[in-house]
């Protein structure tokens, strides 16, 4: 079957390209030395592969590789980035590349991981693959040493209260579980004979334990941007159904075995941070889920109302006491462990955070716990005209 390759890359790149190509008779290959006209080039004609240097003129860091994604979607893309460039690297492979290789590397290897990446693979030069090891190496040891001064400023906080005890005490296993994964997908980087499908699985992981090292630093961030005041909104008018969707959708492959049922009754327009409120709904879903038992369904609803969008998420499971739901939006930290099994027990930021972001919107988050078992959490954001001082990095 033939196989349509774009090549993006230095002239004299090209022509070495092009003859390492010459035995590959069944890939049809389009080169230009022009990074635009490979934007153009992949908008016509849709290659299976494209594989391109990032530092074409006129582009910076993984800009390139953006514009030929979004100009053709389905095509594999494959970036060449020097192997010293472990930053451009990484974020390319977070951005969707199917594949990274050196530079200066082989034009015959190149051909080669263009071949492995349009049969579905993913296409890592041994050096690298090395090199990204060693970064994570020591991305690994930097996090371990945070975890460690964490441990000790637990120990050593006397005046504090037990909630943030606590509060160190969870964060440290925390970051224990991504930074032990990340572990194992270093020594598998390390490894250039690892076969591509475990490499593939593997950088999917790492991307899993990266994404929840940041939500809990992005977490951290707002909470103390919130306690000292210089936290600001970024307002649009929005229809926050999309994003409540978006959140079901992802809660749904979060936790498999919960059934999620949704009634949205778009649309839900107002002036909102359209990516804050998501996450508040995120945070409430993700908690129903977790104390939810299988086999019950967790619900959400969310409508326009005369006082404005009212959003509820309703679980099954044990139900939330008044007072610990008080406490644990109220105050930052706690997770309201007298009624909730510890081995369920998050960092302790998430329902303070949520509601806090709610009440910056000039809005309410509150819970209930249900006569047969079970809590509804909801929240309500109210028009515009019935706020009070919001503030906002971007108002419309």
């Amino acid at each position: 079957m033939l196989r349509s390759v774009l090549l993006c890359d230095t002239a004299d790149e090209i022509s070495a390209l092009r003859v390492a190509a010459i035995p590959e008779t069944d890939l049809v290959v389009e080169v230009t030395p022009d990074a635009l006209r490979a934007i153009e080039a992949a908008a016509r004609a849709r290659p299976d592969v494209v594989v391109c240097r990032l530092s074409m003129e006129g582009f910076s860091g993984t800009e390139l590789l953006s514009r030929i994604r979004a100009s053709s979607p389905d095509s594999r893309v494959i970036v060449r980035v020097p192997v010293d460039d472990v930053a451009r690297a990484a974020s390319s492979l977070a951005e969707g590349a199917r594949g990274v290789i050196a530079t200066d590397d082989d034009p015959h290897e190149v051909i080669a991981a263009v071949r492995a990446t349009a049969e579905g693979g993913v296409s890592l030069s041994p050096r690298i693959a090395h090199s990204l090891g060693d970064a994570f190496i020591g991305s690994i040891g930097t996090t371990e040493r945070l975890g460690t001064e964490l441990e000790d400023l637990r120990h050593s906080v006397a005046q504090g209260t037990s909630a943030k005890a606590d509060f160190l005490s969870n964060i440290s296993h925390e970051l224990r579980t991504p930074v032990t994964v990340a572990k194992g997908i270093a020594y598998v980087l390390n490894n250039p004979s690892i076969g591509e499908d475990e490499r593939t699985e593997f950088l999917g992981e790492l991307q899993g334990s990266l994404d929840k090292l940041m939500g809990l630093v992005d977490e951290i961030i707002t909470m103390s941007e919130l306690e000292r005041g210089t936290f600001e909104l970024r307002l649009a008018q929005v229809d926050l159904a999309p994003a409540v969707d978006h959140a079901v959708a992802v809660a749904r492959e979060q936790h498999p075995t919960i059934r999620i049922e949704a009634s949205i009754a778009a649309p839900l327009r107002t002036l909102a941070d359209e990516e804050r409120l998501e996450g508040v709904v995120a945070e409430l879903l993700d908690n129903a889920c977790r104390y939810s038992p299988d086999g019950m369904p967790v619900h959400v609803s969310a409508r326009s109302m005369s006082e404005g969008i009212v959003v509820s998420v309703t679980d099954r499971g044990e139900g939330l006491d008044r007072t610990v739901a008080k406490r644990s939006f109220d105050e930052p930290f706690s997770t309201g462990e007298g009624v909730l099994r510890k081995e369920k027990a998050g960092v302790g930021v998430g329902l303070h955070l949520a509601r806090q972001l709610v009440v910056e919107h000039g809005g309410t988050l509150w819970a209930d716990p249900l006569p047969g078992g079970g809590t509804r959490a909801s929240f309500c954001i109210p028009p515009p005209d019935a706020r009070g001082d919001v503030r906002s990095a971007g108002a419309a």
